[in-house]
Parts: C-alpha cells; sequence; structure tokens
C-alpha cells in the first residue's frame, strides 16, 4: 500500500470518510500515518510527497522492520516485523529526511528504538515533534516515562533550549 499510487487512493478514501464523519459528528480527528523503514530513498521522498498531499496530520517514523542486518542473536534469522534498538538508527534517519523533505511542515512523531532520553533526544534534534516509545515500555515499564523526561531536561539545558519545541529540527540549523 506504500508504493505507487495505491497509497493516495487510500489516503484520499480515508481524508472524504473523515470528513464525512465531522460534518455528522462536529469534531475532525486527526489522522497520522505511519511509515516503514524498508523503504529506498526514492520510496520514502513519494511516500512524504503523496501523505504531504493528502491533508493528513502528521506522520509517525517509523514501523517496525523486516530487516535483519547486523543481528548476530541466535533468534536473527526469525521472520516478522522487528522492533527496538535494531531499528533506532534508521528511524531517526528517516525522520530526519521527512522533516528536510518537508520544510518541518509537517508534524512527525518518531518511533523505533527509543530506549534513552538520549534516544529521543537524536529523534527530537532530527525533526520528531513527539516521540513515541514502545519497546522500551515493555521492559522498563511505565518508570521509562521519568527518566525519559528528567534525561530530555538535563539535555535541553546542556545546549541551551528552555523547550522542547526550540530542538524540534535543530540538527538541520
Amino acid at each position: 500500500m506504500q508504493h505507487g499510487s495505491e497509497l493516495s487512493s487510500l489516503l484520499e478514501a480515508v481524508m472524504t470518510e473523515m470528513s464525512r464523519q465531522a460534518a455528522i459528528h462536529g469534531d475532525a480527528k486527526s489522522v497520522l500515518v505511519k511509515i516503514a523503514p524498508d523503504v529506498s530513498d526514492e520510496e520514502l521522498e513519494f511516500m512524504v510527497d503523496t501523505i504531504s498531499a493528502s491533508g493528513v496530520s502528521g506522520i509517525i517514523a517509523t514501523n517496525t522492520t523486516l530487516s535483519r542486518e547486523g543481528l548476530t542473536h541466535g533468534h536473527a534469522k526469525e521472520t516478522g516485523g522487528l522492533s527496538g534498538m535494531p531499528l533506532r538508527q534508521r528511524s531517526t534517519e528517516i525522520v530526519s529526511r521527512i522533516y528536510k523533505q518537508t520544510g518541518g511542515a509537517l508534524p512527525i512523531i518518531g518511533s523505533g528504538g527509543i530506549f534513552t532520553a538520549q534516544n529521543a533526544y537524536d529523534k527530537i534534534r532530527a525533526g520528531a515533534s513527539l516521540v513515541e516509545i514502545y519497546t522500551a515500555l515493555i521492559y522498563e515499564g511505565p518508570e521509562i516515562n521519568r527518566k525519559l523526561h528528567a534525561g530530555l531536561r538535563k539535555l535541553l539545558a546542556r545546549d541551551g533550549f528552555s523547550h522542547i519545541s526550540e530542538a524540534v529540527g535543530a540538527d538541520h540549523r
């Protein structure tokens, strides 16, 4: 669905239905598109152009990966989507590419491999307005939120930012 005209058709149908529902219920809901990391640079550029043109509220970068590059664990050959640390670098690269391509005009939620405040901060500096954690929450429980928050406050202060919004896309300035 993320290649060719299928993505455009899907997003057009979703946005049409969202408009219809807003007219009925009087409340427009946000639509976010979560993209896969396993795409070429050209495919990513096309996807971002298509998503931007559709009128959605933002992009979540990224979903799980099918890649097993660099894994040495005994379970490395298993199939299915992989999340967590092996995804961190690629998802941060994609956040950066999306931010650069859109000039920061489309909100990005950075997702993939966030276990520390530095991991989250890297995604924010690359262009993420928000971050999403999942695997770290499973392994560390809800206390991870407090750790990330405290760590982010220290990183922002270190870099002279008074608000996290000032750090969004800082690597591009």
